[in-house]
């Protein structure tokens, strides 16, 4: 079973907007964003039902990021170690 390196803390995300070259905000799994009880629930298994192309198969946490100067989002995957 592999593990996230920015949800467990070892790592951060450095990132930038591709629209105005601000910092983005990591504001975590998107997964944990789907319902009330989502922090909660099998990661791998919530995986396969999230419309993310090969996430579980590649063990790719998405993350959900936001720009501190135009408010833009993205969804950034990190490789799970």
């Amino acid at each position: 079973m592999s593990m996230c390196p920015i949800c467990n803390g070892f790592e951060k995300i450095k990132q930038t907007c591709s629209y105005c070259e601000n910092e983005l905000i990591d504001y975590g799994r998107i997964l944990d964003y789907e319902g009330k009880y989502s922090a909660y629930e099998e990661i791998e298994i919530k995986k396969e039902c999230d419309e993310i192309p090969n996430d579980a198969k590649e063990s790719q946490c998405a993350h959900y990021l936001t720009c501190v100067g135009c408010q833009q989002s993205s969804i950034f995957l990190v490789q799970e170690q």
